[in-house]
């Protein structure tokens, strides 16, 4: 592997991944109640007068490719519901992974200056000793 992948999250723009992150959830959000949405919209099947003057084998084979088409349609509809579901789920984990980060900055910033303050102390205190 070429590059490690600590390298590769360096690159990353985490600043813009924390300020998106929510625009996504709410996103998400709204993707998955319009799958819902259509999946409850039936198909209706259009009766126009073309249809009656087909005849009986013509009727046959229109009806067997209206019912491939319905089952098309709900077979496409459970994907796309699949597919919201999983938006969501992965929109619900990056929010949580955006809190995450965002509890581990403050606390390596407190880190930082704990360390800072350690660090004069200990600076303070050999400088204390080395003049006695």
């Amino acid at each position: 592997m070429a590059i490690s992948w600590i390298s590769a999250l360096k690159f990353v723009p985490w600043k813009d991944v924390l300020e998106a992150a929510p625009g996504m959830v709410k996103g998400a959000k709204r993707l998955f109640t319009a799958a819902k949405a259509n999946t409850n919209s039936q198909p209706t099947a259009d009766s126009s007068p073309e249809t009656a003057s087909f005849d009986a084998e013509g009727l046959a084979n229109l009806d067997g490719r209206v019912r491939h088409l319905q089952a098309k349609i709900v077979e496409l509809n459970s994907e796309q519901n699949s597919s919201a579901t999983l938006i969501k789920s992965l929109a619900e984990q990056n929010a949580r992974v955006v809190n995450v980060i965002e509890v581990f900055r403050v606390r390596i910033k407190m880190l930082i200056y704990v360390c800072f303050l350690l660090g004069i102390t200990l600076s303070a205190l050999i400088f204390v000793v080395v003049l006695k």
